[in-house]
């Protein structure tokens, strides 16, 4: 095994390239050395942790303690789960940067007769119009659908009497520096079991997506339980 030494006769900081077979053992320190790149799209930096293209920079990347635990690796993030019991409106806030997103829906039903559904929104406020959606049901007799402008919300689905199951997914299809949301809404419910419930459809936002809302379209819920699962990558 060849033994790479760097002499204090060099002024700058070096980068060290490292290639198959290469390793280096006692020669780094906290200061000593700027950036080591290991392969192509990996990077360590001289705090330890370790950037990799797409997912994460060194500054603030994974980091591997003395215990062999691994932490920055957060390519998805689950909420808590929400007990749905007289709210209007679910907000989510605060998820910062993504390019996905999903809602479960478990047993969730409305206090009245009432659609359920998903506004986007940008600067902390939901937009209330400029969806282009379908909203259907499908079941062994027919095929019934409507537009849907002010959200993506169900049709068919408006009974008190019904609990609600499914999923809310949500993709950044133009960019990581674009805004046009396209939407998938798949639900099924216990007592119209011979029904598919789906809505299909996109909102273009003027801004970075900052809030949520899950909503009846009037009313309020009264039971189930509601989580939000983001992803960055």
């Amino acid at each position: 095994m060849s033994t790479l030494k760097v002499n204090t006769i060099l002024s700058e900081t070096p980068t060290v390239n490292f290639t198959d077979g290469l390793n280096v053992s006692g020669i780094v320190t906290a200061t000593s050395f700027g950036p080591i790149n290991v392969g192509t799209g990996v990077t360590i930096s001289s705090n330890g942790n370790i950037g990799i293209s797409g997912i994460c920079t060194a500054g603030g990347g994974i980091h591997v303690g003395a215990a062999g635990t691994v932490s920055g690796l957060s390519r998805r993030t689950l909420s808590s789960s929400t007990t749905l019991s007289s709210q209007s409106s679910v907000d989510y806030t605060g998820f910062g940067v993504i390019t996905r997103f999903e809602i479960h829906f478990n047993a969730v039903s409305c206090a009245s007769a009432a659609e359920i559904g998903v506004r986007l929104g940008t600067g902390g406020s939901v937009d209330t119009s400029g969806y282009l959606a379908q909203a259907s049901y499908v079941r062994s007799s027919d095929n019934v659908g409507e537009h849907q402008t002010a959200g993506f919300f169900s049709h068919g689905l408006s009974s008190a009497g019904y609990s609600n199951n499914g999923i809310f997914r949500c993709w950044r299809v133009d960019g990581i520096t674009q805004h046009k949301w396209y939407c998938l809404f798949d639900i099924y419910e216990y007592s119209s079991d011979n029904h598919w419930y789906y809505v299909k459809g996109y909102r273009t936002l003027s801004g970075e997506l900052d809030i949520i809302s899950v909503l009846p379209q009037s009313g309020t819920f009264d039971a189930g339980n509601l989580r939000l699962v983001t992803y960055t990558d």
